[in-house]
């Protein structure tokens, strides 16, 4: 099994993820559709994480990963008790995040 290390990054899917998170609007998603672009944006921090970890890391870059670490944190994220819009703003926050852990992990690596 690979590690997550390892995994290539896709940052066409993770930007379309992104810009797919936020198109949505509270007043027309499900709460289902949340959960799942959310569960899709988790993956993409996690998997961008474990890249950027691994880079040589500036001041803003290890603020980020903090500001991340703290966002996913268990207790912060949703549950199935949690007001719709609260999650709507949870799934927006991590795709503020996703883009941002993207582009650092593109200037780490010199990608445009």
């Amino acid at each position: 099994m690979a590690s997550v290390d390892s995994l290539p990054i896709d940052a066409e899917t993770i930007s379309a993820t992104v810009d797919l998170a936020w198109g949505m609007a509270l007043s027309t998603s499900t709460r289902e559709e949340i959960d799942v672009r959310t569960r899709e944006l988790i993956g993409h921090l996690n998997l961008l994480r474990g890249q950027v970890l691994d880079e040589d890391q500036n001041r803003d870059t290890l603020r980020l990963l903090r500001l991340v670490e703290r966002h996913l944190a268990t207790n912060n994220r949703p549950t199935r008790r949690t007001q719709a819009h609260d999650a709507f703003n949870f799934m927006r926050d991590t795709a503020v995040f996703a883009k941002a852990m993207l582009d650092a992990y593109k200037m780490a690596n010199g990608k445009p």
